[in-house]
């Protein structure tokens, strides 16, 4: 992705670093930048209140498909250098290439008018995008991104589910109806709420890349928030695990006895 990046940026003439330099403010903002995201998704994921919220729920199946199809199983090494590659490359294709260039292409637009005399040079006193160049490029940044994550992981709907069912029981048919209506409005809202993850966070990040004007602080922001929300996530799974295999032991134990 970020040679990708690159590619775009050495097109529309902007620099493809997004403004990198490393200093201690940087660091301090991404830093500070983390701590929202990171409290508030931490909180929707949490045992009571994914009991609670069916659309807390529908986030929490999001993030444990997405670890046990892709980070379970990994090891530590494996996981920070994924969390890291990912960050720096999303956030030099999404942040320096894709909305750099849209932010460039919005202000450019404003020489268009420039010389333009009559009623038109009315309309080029304030030209639309100037004054809300930067936060256009971030909106539509992040709109891209939740869109290409739609695609890209959405799954697509069975043609049709065999299961069994009792010819003899009306109830047991209406039961089987009830659980399939749940089962299907649980992958909805998951094909919902999981671009929607994806954008809200491109948005934050964007906002954060024009505030700080440095690209090491989102990319901060992006690898610690990943290492935080996907390492909770794989302690918990663990966690759970651990605890089933505990209480089978314990029922084979109770058994033998």
């Amino acid at each position: 992705m970020a040679m990708a990046g690159k590619f775009i940026c050495s097109i529309t003439g902007i620099d493809w670093m997004g403004g990198f330099h490393p200093s201690l403010t940087a660091i301090v903002e991404g830093l500070g930048y983390a701590a929202p995201p990171i409290m508030a998704l931490l909180f929707i994921l949490d045992d009571e209140v994914v009991k609670y919220s069916p659309h807390a729920r529908a986030i929490r199946d999001v993030e444990d498909e997405e670890l046990r199809s892709f980070f379970y199983g990994m090891s530590p090494w494996q996981f920070v250098l994924i969390i890291t590659a990912s960050s720096i490359g999303e956030e030099l294709f999404y942040r320096a290439a894709v909305q750099g260039s849209l932010a460039d292409m919005f202000l450019r637009s404003a020489e268009l008018v420039k010389d333009a005399h009559g009623i038109a040079s009315l309309s080029g006193v304030l030209p639309f995008f100037v004054p809300f160049a930067q936060a256009f490029a971030a909106v539509i940044t992040a709109a891209l991104t939740g869109s290409l994550y739609y695609v890209a992981t959405a799954p697509k709907d069975p043609t049709y589910v065999v299961t069994a069912v009792s010819s003899h029981s009306r109830s047991s048919r209406n039961d089987l109806k009830k659980l399939f209506a749940a089962w299907y409005e649980r992958r909805q809202m998951k094909k919902i709420y999981s671009p929607l993850l994806e954008g809200l966070l491109a948005l934050y990040l964007g906002f954060e890349w024009i505030q700080t004007d440095n690209i090491l602080s989102p990319m901060i922001t992006h690898g610690i928030y990943s290492a935080v929300v996907l390492g909770h996530g794989l302690w918990k799974i663990h966690d759970h695990r651990r605890r089933l295999r505990n209480r089978i032991q314990q029922l084979r134990a109770e058994a033998r006895n």
